[in-house]
């Protein structure tokens, strides 16, 4: 969510809280000069840790879910229509763990698992959220057409912010060296 903020505005909050608690250290308890600047760097990562990670989910009404930033949180139901074999789909629920500086996902499947470190939300220029993300997947065994280890990356639309209705585009380098690596569409409903 960090990354949809305008820069202005992501600087008047890492300013505003910097300065108020720098001058509640200085003047108010009156505190030397050191002091007051560690207390302020030292009060600002725990509030900065404290609010990204637990609290915006208790203040992060509807308004800011439409405007700001969906809450990706929560499992999904993800659905993939791939180019392998003539069209394979998939279907294959997903969690999802966001917070305000950052968002992973996790997803097991029949024939393996993936997860997704790298992910990021920007605003389209026609006003739309995307997710975009690269995703590592790991299959239970690996067989003579197929490996054992892939990587791939995803762009998905938020189609409804209400409801939370994501559709995009993913591909693979799965079977790459035999001309084999995988594309298609790819859904995800929330549960």
């Amino acid at each position: 969510m960090w990354e949809v903020l305008n820069s202005k505005v992501r600087l008047w909050l890492v300013v505003t809280p910097s300065v108020s608690l720098f001058f509640f250290y200085f003047n108010v308890i009156d505190q030397p000069l050191i002091r007051s600047l560690s207390f302020t760097v030292t009060s600002l990562a725990f509030l900065v840790w404290g609010v990204g990670r637990y609290a915006w989910k208790w203040i992060y009404f509807d308004w800011l879910k439409e405007n700001l930033c969906p809450d990706f949180n929560g499992r999904w139901m993800g659905e993939i229509s791939s180019n392998y074999n003539d069209g394979t789909k998939v279907s294959f629920p997903i969690e999802i763990e966001a917070d305000f500086f950052r968002i992973r996902m996790k997803a097991n499947t029949t024939v393996g698992r993936t997860y997704a470190d790298y992910c990021r939300v920007v605003r389209t220029k026609d006003d739309k959220f995307e997710l975009a993300y690269m995703f590592e997947g790991h299959n239970k065994t690996q067989t003579e057409t197929d490996t054992s280890f892939y990587d791939g990356a995803a762009r998905v639309i938020v189609d409804d912010v209400k409801t939370m209705r994501m559709s995009g585009l993913f591909w693979t380098n799965r079977c790459w060296n035999k001309k084999e690596n995988t594309a298609g569409t790819i859904t995800f409903e929330k549960d």
